[in-house]
């Protein structure tokens, strides 16, 4: 009876895991990892970026200009390691951002980053948001990122979430769209309290493409006739991963991002999913049952 019962509970564990398992890629396109591409593009490879901090703001700490910048010094260092990984784009190893910091706001910079205390839309919960100007030829003239540092209940955002959002922004601010994979950086969804975001190979590739003009032989105008997609895919020799950050400008460890309680937390929400919270509550159950039900004693025959 025990062992009867002992295998129908690793049964149920078994097929509750694979439910949950295939629940969780439910949705996942089955095509290759793509990038979308806003079709816009800038026509130098150092891009001047002016941090305007707030002046007197009760709300202001100097932590979300940190974030804002190993966020840059995070893409910095990933295109550099893309170019010298992979030598048909070495021409990346000019592509840099520069900063400047200032709590006013100045003319002639490329990038220019601010923040609001507040979310930046109600409706759609955004926390970053960046907005290219072109021009008529779609060359980007200059590009203005806005970064929430609150809920609009007062509560601030953790360093990670806004340095995972940084991240993202500056990747419009290049010039891409969004991914179609739920882990990668430009997936159009974020959920707070996410572990620190990589810049992976999909995304400097398409940077890459992006700045495609450096290692052609004709002239950055007109755009179109060397950037003649809206999409990108990873070449099959190049493999979808992270890449490298240095321990500058990595998300700083603390009890909040530490990977053995973000592992804690995960595990316990798989405890609380329906699915093994029941069978959790029939393990119980059928352990209660064990201990209730008397055990019977074989008789032994007595001699004659």
């Amino acid at each position: 009876m025990r062992r009867f019962l002992l295998f129908l509970w690793i049964t149920s564990l078994v097929l509750a895991a694979c439910f949950v398992s295939n629940s969780g890629v439910q949705g996942q396109s089955s095509d290759k990892y793509s990038l979308n591409l806003q079709g816009f593009a800038w026509n130098h490879s150092t891009i001047n970026a002016l941090l305007v901090t707030p002046y007197g703001e009760s709300w202001w700490n100097p932590s979300y200009l940190n974030t804002e910048l190993r966020a840059i010094g995070q893409w910095n260092e990933a295109i550099a390691a893309f170019a010298s990984n992979y030598s048909g784009y070495s021409y990346l190893s000019s592509l840099k951002i520069e900063t400047t910091i200032s709590n006013v706001s100045q003319p002639g910079f490329d990038l220019y980053v601010n923040w609001a205390q507040f979310q930046l839309n109600n409706s759609t919960d955004e926390i970053g948001i960046s907005q290219i100007l072109p021009n008529s030829q779609r060359g980007i003239i200059n590009c203005r990122t806005t970064l929430a540092t609150h809920t609009n209940h007062g509560n601030s955002f953790n360093e990670g979430d806004m340095q995972n959002v940084a991240l993202h922004e500056l990747g419009h601010d290049f010039g891409l769209g969004h991914s179609n994979y739920t882990g990668d950086l430009m997936y159009y969804l974020y959920t707070l309290g996410s572990p620190a975001e990589d810049v992976s190979t999909l995304d400097v590739y398409g940077v890459a493409t992006l700045f495609g003009w450096e290692n052609c032989t004709s002239s950055f105008y007109p755009i179109n006739n060397w950037l003649n997609v809206n999409s990108v895919i990873l070449p099959a020799d190049i493999p979808y991963e992270g890449l490298p950050v240095s321990a500058q400008y990595a998300l700083p460890q603390t009890l909040a991002n530490n990977p053995v309680v973000q592992t804690l937390i995960f595990m316990f929400e798989i405890l609380m999913h329906p699915v093994f919270f029941a069978l959790a509550v029939a393990f119980v159950v059928v352990l209660v049952l064990i201990v209730l039900i008397p055990k019977r004693k074989k008789r032994v025959k007595a001699g004659s």
